[in-house]
């Protein structure tokens, strides 16, 4: 169990969580160290945030704060190697280097295989490949593109791996965490101080008794870092998040802004209040139809509330079980050893926290018999917020 003094700094820019003032990376550390009703407080640089004045909009445009942190992570580190998966988040990442002739010296391209070793991925094969490619013929592929698929989809030892993971107990996001041990990566790696982006995330705003906050809540990074024994590796296998970061907070601040501002001019209150609600109603995939096009603009044709103009894959229905996931459930005869690990961390995680911290199990319920026991791990945890930074009272 890595808490406080044990932690990276490098880490740590990643967010932590606190119960009774005892700092955890792991957030099923945290959640089984809660009691008399405890709830992890998930510290997102909540000092940094809260000295600065939300209620202040940057002046600077968006795309120019894009611009700005592109070239902040390229003047820190030696190699600046970009997770892209052809969704919008990343796209907006790798377009802030280009269109700036900033350099990036590497893009990662990851997904899943089929048991049959084929590429299954829609979303690579659709977007981000296809982007690539355009980007050859245009001559601006400058950069090495890596396609990182199944490498280490079968590292499961036992149950503990629970405590390796990040947020999302994912299959496939467990094998994120040992992506260092490719060759391509650890080629990288060694040739000086390297950071991995990612594209993490949409702000959250929220109105809340006629005022208007912006916060972070930890269950938006599915795809997130490693944690526990595999934090370590953060000291030389780092992790940017491009849009949270506590090196240029008013890259959130400014977002938050945009999207306060189009909500009150184009919904009522009612309407707002839905949309943006903290409680577990929340309907993400609506949310971004606005946060999207309001974020990203630039590079898509989407307008705020309409669906997608481009090929997305959809956000997984659980949390802990992706799209991505299913050759490894479907496979589970031949993968059986792996498969039964990571059912058995599933159970652990069940058997020693308190059920009021998952998630309500789903009425359509259709995968094998031996995971409906653990429906509610599924699920998910329970989202943990920041601190709540004021924005403005609402302006009708």
């Amino acid at each position: 169990m890595f808490k406080n003094e044990d932690i990276p700094t490098s880490r740590r820019k990643l967010g932590w969580y606190e119960v009774d003032d005892t700092i955890y990376i792991n957030k099923y550390h945290a959640l089984e160290n809660c009691a008399n009703n405890e709830i992890p407080k998930w510290n997102f640089h909540d000092e940094i945030y809260s000295s600065y004045d939300w209620s202040n909009e940057p002046s600077d445009d968006l795309y120019e704060l894009y611009r700005k942190r592109a070239q902040q992570l390229r003047d820190e580190y030696d190699y600046v190697i970009l997770y892209y998966s052809g969704g919008i988040d990343s796209h907006t990442v790798l377009k802030s280097f280009i269109d700036n002739d900033i350099k990036i010296d590497g893009v990662v391209i990851y997904g899943s295989y089929s048991t049959t070793n084929v590429l299954s991925n829609i979303e690579q094969r659709t977007v981000a490949l296809p982007y690539m490619e355009r980007l050859r013929q245009e001559g601006k592929l400058y950069f090495p593109v890596f396609e990182l698929d199944n490498v280490n989809h079968y590292n499961f030892h036992d149950e503990n791996w629970v405590y390796a993971s990040g947020h999302s107990l994912s299959p496939l996001v467990y094998s994120y965490n040992s992506f260092w041990k490719d060759p391509w990566m650890q080629n990288v790696i060694n040739k000086g101080k390297t950071c991995f982006v990612r594209g993490i995330d949409k702000p959250r705003v929220i109105l809340e008794n006629d005022t208007w906050f912006g916060a972070f809540l930890d269950s938006n990074i599915l795809a997130g870092s490693p944690t526990g024994t595999l934090s370590k590796n953060q000291d030389w296998d780092i992790q940017e998040y491009f849009f949270w970061t506590p090196d240029m907070p008013e890259l959130a601040i400014k977002q938050a802004h945009v999207m306060v501002n189009w909500l009150e001019r184009h919904m009522n209150l009612e309407e707002i209040k839905t949309l943006t609600t903290k409680n577990k109603d929340f309907d993400r995939a609506r949310y971004n139809k606005y946060a999207d096009p309001l974020m990203f603009g630039k590079y898509i044709s989407q307008k705020p509330g309409e669906d997608k103009s481009y090929f997305s894959l959809t956000k997984p229905k659980f949390t802990n079980l992706w799209h991505k996931d299913m050759w490894f459930v479907e496979s589970r005869d031949i993968n059986k050893s792996n498969y039964d690990a990571w059912l058995a961390g599933l159970q652990m995680i069940k058997q020693k926290i308190d059920p009021r911290f998952f998630n309500d199990s789903m009425v359509d319920f259709t995968l094998p018999t031996e995971i409906q026991d653990v429906s509610s791990i599924l699920c998910g945890s329970i989202g943990c917020w920041s601190a709540f930074h004021e924005i403005k009272k609402y302006t009708v």
